[in-house]
């Protein structure tokens, strides 16, 4: 009798193994088969690029580009522009690109396709860093356009709007002005105010360093500007700074910027605070935190 169960013990665990095995077999070999391709597509893509770049390649127009390449560069890249297209024969493309997002850290970079149109995983350190972002915009951005006319980018969809005013203007070659203050937001999440290209240049080269990219200080509120027309903006809190923005799209063929006027507190990122009494005391303590 105990022998009789016992061996009714077995097949019943034997008859759930062979059950459980067969659900579980497949979901294993499927899953080991998707890393496998995964890593063997990665692999590939590195290979079939290196091959590109060997390769001796041939300049061709952006017209003859696969169209399976534009979700990318109408997606991921609707930021940047076509500079120009390197086509291997039986490999892919090279594309080099250009871009007027300045947040991106570098702004020429390159990416690769292969020949039916799949953009490839590029791997390449070097390369995926001048891809990266310093920072993202606080949307709206404003660009004043060659013919002084302006774009404000609400989101960063609108990227595709800059794009298509060089579409229909496909004679210009100078590139758009960003219009300053802006806003940016960094990695933890805190807001920075830029004042001017020089500030927007500072966290770019502390992202190149990898140092702190918090600007060294901040102007305490209120301060004034008085404006290239005489006018004169006071800004009462960060969100006030749309004013100047507002104020350079109003006139957009004025490339001189707004003047502080002094005497301004400004507030260290360690907390101590200072009196800036005039614009070479502001220059010194900007070129102090560079040091």
């Amino acid at each position: 009798m105990t022998t009789s169960i016992f061996k009714e013990k077995i097949l019943k665990s034997s008859v759930l193994f062979f059950t459980i095995s067969v659900f579980l077999l497949p979901a294993l070999l499927l899953t080991s088969c998707s890393d496998s391709d995964s890593t063997e597509i990665m692999l590939d893509d590195t290979v079939l690029i290196d091959n590109i770049e060997k390769a001796v390649s041939v300049f061709v127009d952006a017209s003859s580009l696969p169209s399976a390449t534009e979700n990318v560069l109408n997606g991921e890249f609707a930021d940047s522009f076509i500079e120009n297209v390197r086509f291997a024969e039986g490999l892919g493309y090279k594309i080099e690109l250009i871009t007027d997002n300045e947040s991106r850290l570098e702004l020429k970079s390159e990416i690769f396709f292969s020949k039916e149109g799949r953009m490839l995983n590029d791997t390449n350190e070097r390369r995926k860093k001048k891809r990266n972002r310093c920072f993202e915009f606080v949307f709206p951005v404003d660009f004043i356009m060659p013919d002084d006319t302006s774009i404000t980018l609400s989101t960063k969809e609108d990227w595709i709007l800059i794009k298509e005013w060089y579409a229909e203007n496909s004679d210009v070659k100078e590139r758009p002005d960003l219009v300053f203050p802006i806003d940016v937001y960094l990695e933890d999440g805190t807001i920075q105010t830029l004042l001017d290209r020089d500030e927007l240049r500072q966290i770019k080269n502390s992202c190149k360093k990898g140092k702190d990219k918090r600007k060294c200080f901040k102007l305490v509120f209120p301060v004034i500007f008085t404006m290239p027309d005489s006018s004169v903006i006071t800004v009462n809190e960060r969100v006030d700074f749309k004013l100047l923005r507002k104020w350079h799209k109003a006139n957009p063929d004025v490339t001189e910027k707004g003047s502080l006027i002094f005497p301004v507190n400004i507030e260290y990122k360690n907390g101590t605070a200072a009196t800036i009494n005039d614009q070479t005391e502001f220059d010194a303590a900007k070129e102090a935190c560079e040091i």
